[in-house]
């Protein structure tokens, strides 16, 4: 063979192998949905060409390799069926914890009724913590500070009052406040 006829070969040798790499991975694509798991199969189509070469000849190296992924794309949905399945978890589901903008707000807002709390005056505040936060009953309150439970429930709602007219003067809905 002179060395024009041995460059030939070999050029046409490779194009062989490219054109053959190509109807493989057609082959593969289009009998899986994930173009990574059809490259993986090439490639493993490749390893066992090779493999195989070590030890004997092959007539046909194409239908070889068609044979061999066609086995794997069988494997692959074996490998598939056997897994269990995983849900997709769908973005509507609630989650128990509050997201970033919730968080932000509450914050806000107790920052704001801190600041009303603390300008508050000083018996009306009183009243409305103990009223409030710790759930004294209005009879006990009055009992312990000589007032009647009318006055009582007034200083409560007066503070009520004081605590949503500061949320809406910094833009914010007064809430449902208890």
């Amino acid at each position: 063979m002179t060395e024009l006829s041995v460059i030939a070969g070999s050029r046409r040798a490779a194009a062989e192998e490219v054109a053959l790499r190509a109807a493989l991975h057609r082959f593969v694509r289009s009998r899986l949905q994930d173009p990574h798991d059809g490259e993986d199969i090439v490639q493993e189509t490749y390893i066992r060409l090779y493999d195989y070469r070590r030890s004997r000849a092959v007539a046909d190296v194409g239908a070889f390799c068609f044979a061999v992924a066609r086995n794997l794309v069988w494997d692959h949905f074996r490998r598939l069926r056997a897994q269990p399945r995983h849900a997709e978890l769908a973005e509507d589901i609630a989650c128990p914890q509050p997201c970033a903008e919730e968080v932000l707000d509450y914050r806000q807002r107790v920052e704001i009724l801190v600041r009303a709390l603390r300008v508050m005056p000083p018996l009306r505040r009183e009243i409305f913590l103990r009223r409030r936060l710790d759930g004294v009953a209005v009879a006990i309150i009055a009992a312990d500070l000589g007032m009647s439970v009318a006055a009582v429930e007034k200083h409560c709602v007066r503070a009520v009052a004081d605590l949503r007219a500061a949320l809406e003067r910094r833009g914010l809905p007064g809430g449902a406040a208890r």
